[in-house]
Order: structure tokens, then sequence, then C-alpha cells
């Protein structure tokens, strides 16, 4: 699943638990302090709208866990960098003669 596939799947998401909760846009954007412009963008699964913008309209629909999955990280972010470095490091310590 692509970026613009998740945001898409995330806005549908919004849109059916406002929805069900018989939420108007104009009340939910008053809500979370956006327009609903950019509401009816997060509902369209826009990804340039601001990430807090996303997360506000998350906790007032009660989805923030939604965004548990997406978010958790199974390996270390560092890791990659840290093996990076050391290649890096190791690199330089070998000398080169001509």
């Amino acid at each position: 699943m692509d970026n613009l596939e998740i945001f898409t799947h995330l806005g549908l998401l919004y849109r059916k638990r406002r929805i069900e909760q018989k939420i108007k846009l104009r009340a939910l954007a008053a809500r979370c302090a956006i327009s609903m412009d950019t509401l009816r963008s997060i509902e369209r699964g826009n990804p340039n709208v601001k990430i807090g913008s996303w997360f506000a309209v998350a906790q007032a629909l009660n989805l923030s866990q939604a965004w548990q999955g997406l978010l958790t990280e199974e390996t270390d972010p560092f890791e990659e960098y840290d093996r990076q470095t050391l290649r890096v490091t190791q690199l330089l310590k070998t000398r080169v003669r001509s």
C-alpha cells in the first residue's frame, strides 16, 4: 500500500466515522479548529494537509488508534544509520597504497 492509498483509506475512515456519529462537517471542523475545506480535503485523503489537522480530526472522532499501526516501528529507525556510519568509519580507517 503506497502513501496515497493510506491517506485515501484514512480519509474514508474519517468520513465514515463522522457520518456514523452524526456529526455535521461544520461542527467537526469547528471542534478541530480547522476550516471546512481542510476537513473536506482530509476526507478525500489529501496527503498535503498538515499532519496536525489529521491528528486533530482523529482525536475528535476517537480514531487515534487508526494511526497506531502506521506509527509502529518494528525495527530501530537508527539501526540502518548506525550500520552505514560504522561502514564509513571502517573505510576511512583503511589505507590505500599506491
